[in-house]
């Protein structure tokens, strides 16, 4: 059988259970001569409650590993609030896979899909997890993210209903959904609770309350969005060769989001984030091949940043250091350039 043959993709085999996706007849396309296999359960970090397993298989000669990702769609807390109908598989879809296949490449073996649950079975990539290698290197993270971004119109995507809107990620990790998961519930109540302090009663409410995004703000070019950009989910295969997984957040936004996501969350505190903004900003106009009117980059800027606070500076907050003057000044950054656009914002 050849894992190309079907499915709704070019080359990622969609199963038809999950007993067929864990087959030798699925596996041997990817190990030769089976001998046995083994399943052992990982514990993961992050928010999402999915499951992962390692497969260790042994054959005649050797063994190799692979992993399985399963979610069940009704247990994870992050799919109820999100209304997650197997949003991650969206990559394997024509309209996607062909644009977005050299930054999965090597990843994917194959996936099954129910109402109920999805599962992944991909190759052991763990050499390459940017979280242990080279998560410093700012510049490849940013011209591979700008090359990605580039391969995609808002019209590519639209179609595609599962991914999530910019709405859905302005409220995606609201105070109230992150309470009800135990392990983050505290450092989520500090992390409000301090956020609504350095903003002020006025402007906190308004950015509790705020809605209709889009209609507030001129237009702005949308993308196709990873949504969770950072070290942990990127394989640095080299400086030209940064791969994307877990789409578990993908959807349709501005570009911005998923820069200022990564900036909040992976970048030292020390370095100058103006730096990078307009690194990526000339990487990806390079891509493109056209620049930005001063305009639509002003909106891209504001819009970014408001959905990335809302979704991680109050955990930020919670995870600083406010005795290192380093996390002061990343902090103070990140609130003046949230208060400017809330102070700015005419809701209509």
């Amino acid at each position: 059988m050849n894992l190309q043959m079907r499915g709704d993709n070019m080359g990622i085999y969609k199963a038809s259970s999950l007993k067929e996706l864990l087959s030798k007849e699925v596996l041997n396309n990817v190990v030769d001569d089976i001998k046995d296999m083994k399943i052992y359960s990982i514990d993961t970090s992050g928010l999402s409650g999915s499951k992962m397993y390692k497969l260790k298989i042994n054959t005649n000669d050797n063994s190799k590993n692979l992993y399985l990702k399963v979610n069940n769609l009704k247990e994870d807390w992050l799919a109820r609030v999100s209304n997650d109908k197997g949003r991650e598989l969206t990559i394997f879809k024509d309209g996607i896979f062909n644009k977005i296949e050299e930054f999965i490449k090597d990843v994917y073996i194959a996936y099954y899909e129910n109402s109920d649950c999805y599962a992944i079975l991909m190759n052991d990539m763990s050499d390459f997890i940017g979280s242990e290698k080279n998560s410093d290197d700012y510049y490849a993270y940013l011209d591979n993210l700008a090359k990605f971004h580039a391969k995609f119109s808002e019209h590519d995507i639209l179609r595609y209903k599962s991914l999530l809107s910019v709405e859905d990620y302005y409220y995606f990790l609201t105070e109230e959904k992150l309470n009800q998961v135990e392990e983050f519930k505290e450092d989520n109540c500090y992390g409000w609770k301090k956020l609504r302090e350095f903003l002020g009663e006025d402007r906190y409410k308004k950015y509790c309350k705020f809605e209709n995004v889009d209609q507030n703000f001129s237009y702005y070019p949308k993308t196709f969005v990873h949504g969770d950009y950072r070290p942990d989910n990127a394989l640095y295969i080299d400086k030209d060769d940064v791969r994307f997984i877990d789409w578990a957040n993908s959807g349709c936004g501005p570009c911005t989001l998923d820069l200022f996501w990564y900036l909040m969350s992976s970048v030292d505190n020390k370095v100058d984030k103006i730096d990078l903004i307009y690194y990526y900003k000339e990487s990806l106009e390079k891509n493109l091949g056209y620049s930005f009117t001063k305009k639509t980059w002003d909106t891209l800027t504001r819009v970014g940043v408001l959905c990335a606070c809302r979704m991680f500076l109050p955990a930020l907050i919670s995870r600083s250091n406010l005795n290192d003057k380093f996390a002061i000044y990343n902090l103070q950054w990140w609130l003046e350039s949230l208060i400017i656009i809330l102070d700015d914002l005419k809701i209509k």
